[in-house]
């Protein structure tokens, strides 16, 4: 039986992202965690009733550290590098992906959040001159895109690069910008188009 020593609840749920990043989603329990940080599992369970909690937990922790990549990853703020970022998380942590965003939800949880979202919606409004219900209509469409990308990634199913990931989103937007927008020549299209280095997200 390894030594007991005492550990805290941050030592605990960095050490099950471990786990679950090394190993997947099916081999986080307690005894993989505790043996993670070569403890007993007594400690983890004075922090936490059991491995529904311990996941409960866990999600809050993650959703923070992907918005912390998130943060660290823009610079600029735009519209697009949100989708971006959603995407290389997909890429360079796969396992976390698929526990924060392809787990098994209840009917009360929304099926991805999105915390930037009210704001969002208002800058589309803004820049784009969309009604309420277009711009969130918009954003649906290329968060579901963004999503099926990020399932295709994680999963393993396909590959790519940086720069084919910026033409998919590049393409998706100007798709759904002449659709909304109704546009019927490229002059009108192109004086559309320049409007998006201007949605960001920025206080």
């Amino acid at each position: 039986m390894p030594a007991t020593r005492k550990v805290c609840e941050k030592d605990i749920l960095e050490a099950a992202i471990d786990v679950i990043r090394q190993d997947g989603l099916e081999m986080l329990s307690v005894r993989n965690i505790a043996k993670k940080l070569n403890i007993s599992t007594q400690p983890i369970y004075f922090h936490f009733d059991g491995m529904v909690s311990l996941k409960k937990r866990l999600l809050d922790y993650s959703r923070k550290r992907f918005e912390e990549i998130t943060n660290k990853a823009i610079s600029d703020n735009a519209y697009k590098r949100f989708g971006l970022s959603f995407l290389e998380f997909a890429s360079s942590e796969p396992e976390l992906f698929k526990f924060l965003y392809l787990r098994k939800r209840k009917d009360s949880e929304i099926e991805i959040e999105d915390i930037n979202y009210n704001k969002t919606i208002s800058l589309l409004e803004k820049y784009l001159e969309l009604s309420k219900d277009e711009a969130r209509n918009f954003h649906e469409k290329m968060t579901n895109y963004c999503y099926s990308l990020g399932v295709m990634i994680a999963s393993g199913y396909k590959k790519f690069s940086s720069l084919d990931l910026e033409k998919e989103l590049d393409e998706m937007f100007y798709i759904l910008l002449r659709y909304y927008k109704h546009i019927t020549n490229e002059i009108e299209f192109n004086s559309w188009r320049q409007k998006l280095h201007f949605i960001t997200l920025e206080k």
